[in-house]
């Protein structure tokens, strides 16, 4: 039987993004086609996975995504913001299913909407950043900000988190990257792929 090419809906609250990641969709109809929703929707029928921009996050209190998340059937595929671990963060934890990095071509892309559909979807990124290190997901957000300038309060409260444990957090990342300086880490990460401070944050 020929598999039918899978449903897919932008949830987006940016009109560049959204109209990106269209584009990209349109790239494989034979293999996915988007769903265009309403301004106001409430069902998302014959949608098997709902892309959710975590700028929403940002933008909202996220009803949008807890929605998603506990009102319908879609699985729902997070595309990051690389400069906002935090965002990705709070997304996976009010219950989204995986995530994206917005760097994603449009192959690897509709690959996460199929590997997330099909069941065999992964929580790691298509290039996770600190994995040769031996980083854990939290260190990586905690070290992104760090080279972003964020202090260790601004820190634990972007990712909802006690002073003690960003710290603890920080001690752990530094022994694994061999930096005893925040100066000294923020020289690592961008070394090694992390995005730089002069990009600013959404």
């Amino acid at each position: 039987m020929v598999q039918q090419p899978l449903g897919v809906a932008i949830v987006g609250h940016q009109a560049v993004m959204t109209h990106g990641l269209s584009a990209m969709l349109a790239e494989h109809p034979d293999r996915v086609h988007e769903v265009r929703l309403p301004r106001v929707w409430m069902s998302l029928a014959g949608v098997d996975v709902a892309l959710y921009d975590v700028l929403g996050l940002h933008r909202t209190d996220g009803s949008d995504l807890r929605h998603l998340v506990e009102q319908t059937r879609a699985k729902v595929l997070v595309v990051s913001r690389d400069l906002r671990p935090d965002l990705r963060a709070r997304a996976l934890a009010l219950g989204a299913d995986a995530w994206v990095s917005m760097s994603a071509d449009s192959d690897e892309l509709v690959d996460a909407v199929e590997r997330l559909a099909f069941g065999v979807a992964d929580s790691e990124p298509i290039d996770p950043l600190g994995q040769s290190a031996g980083l854990t997901a939290r260190e990586v957000d905690v070290l992104t900000l760090i080279t972003h300038g964020v202090s260790n309060q601004d820190i634990a409260r972007e990712l909802v988190l006690s002073i003690n444990s960003i710290k603890s957090y920080i001690r752990s990342a530094y022994a694994k990257i061999g930096v005893q300086t925040r100066a000294q880490a923020v020289a690592w990460c961008l070394v090694h792929g992390f995005p730089p401070p002069d990009d600013p944050l959404p």
